[in-house]
């Protein structure tokens, strides 16, 4: 059985001293690849008229996108769609400052991993910390990796 990560205690326990040794770093990487790994239980749901399930333990994660080969979703819409998982989910970093930016590479056409860049401001103590993470989204098998 594989032991659980002490996400909550990592969030309970940073205080400003923790702040300046970068361990906060690798815990909000670590929380924000778990939480877009974690395939989202409403892709197949109808929750129109059901408003309060987006913010929602039901909505947690990002929808498996390996049954859309080749990918039918666009680049900006998909960004979007990370950018308000995240809002959603992750309080440590301000919601207005987050931003995902699409990386297209016109070189490599045929490729099965989907680039974004994102950016935003972490909450910690009285500090702002900038935090910028790329990420590769496999929609092959549907995983998320930071690279």
């Amino acid at each position: 059985m594989k032991a659980s990560i002490p996400a909550l205690y990592d969030k309970l326990a940073i205080s400003s001293d923790c702040a300046q040794s970068f361990s906060w770093q690798k815990s909000l990487i670590r929380d924000i690849a778990a939480l877009l790994n974690d395939a989202s239980r409403s892709a197949s749901l109808n929750l129109t008229h059901r408003p309060y399930c987006a913010g929602a333990v039901i909505n947690y994660g990002l929808p498996s996108l390996s049954r859309q080969l080749p990918i039918s979703v666009e680049l900006k819409v998909l960004a979007a769609h990370i950018q308000n998982i995240i809002t959603t989910f992750e309080p440590r970093i301000d919601p207005k400052s987050i931003i995902v930016i699409p990386i297209v590479d016109a070189e490599q056409p045929a490729v099965l991993a989907l680039l974004f860049d994102i950016h935003g401001h972490c909450r910690l103590g009285h500090e702002d910390n900038m935090i910028k993470i790329r990420i590769a989204l496999d929609y092959s098998c549907g995983t998320v990796q930071v690279i």
